[in-house]
């Protein structure tokens, strides 16, 4: 049997955190990667599979965001929820159908640093979404269907120290 893997706890971002990396997504580029944050951040979603979708993946009608099987880590299909504060992000900077600019991984990588975060964990923002979904809605079912896991294992092991968690209704007011 091969070992098990112990990895090691991902911090949750702290509302000032959250304050500054949704600002500087809003004032960088002209706002050209603040679409692409608020869906890695009220979405959970990934940053390559972000920078794999486009305008027609989004549907605000039915406030959900296709990740197709080709887009994904795991190779598997998800609809995901726009709650409100992603959506007012998507209606003011994707308007013309771009998600992420040209040359994402620089442009991500330079926001992060603009934002004042000169070490990044990776997958902050997926585990920032997790927390705080989990402390406002309480359900594990509902947060391993956002996210895509096949079983709630991982969300118990991995995604649900919520120590870092602070007034998580004021996350997803719009």
């Amino acid at each position: 049997e091969a070992p098990r893997v112990v990895e090691q706890q991902v911090p949750i971002l702290s509302p000032q955190e959250i304050e500054r990396i949704t600002t500087t997504a809003e004032t960088y580029q002209g706002g050209s990667c603040a679409a692409a944050v608020g869906m890695m951040l009220y979405a959970g979603i990934r940053p390559h599979e972000v920078a794999r979708l486009s305008r027609e993946h989004i549907n605000m009608a039915d406030r959900t965001i296709s990740i197709l099987p080709q887009h994904s880590k795991t190779g598997g299909a998800r609809l995901v929820t726009i709650h409100p504060p992603l959506a007012k992000l998507l209606r003011t900077h994707c308007p013309d159908g771009k998600i992420c600019p040209p040359q994402w991984p620089r442009h991500w990588r330079g926001l992060r640093r603009l934002a004042g975060f000169r070490r990044w964990v990776p997958d902050v923002l997926r585990h920032t979404f997790a927390g705080y979904h989990l402390r406002h809605f309480r359900s594990y079912s509902e947060l391993q269907y956002e996210m895509g896991h096949r079983d709630s294992n991982l969300l118990r092991t991995r995604y649900v120290d919520q120590r870092g968690v602070k007034f998580p209704s004021c996350f997803w007011a719009a």
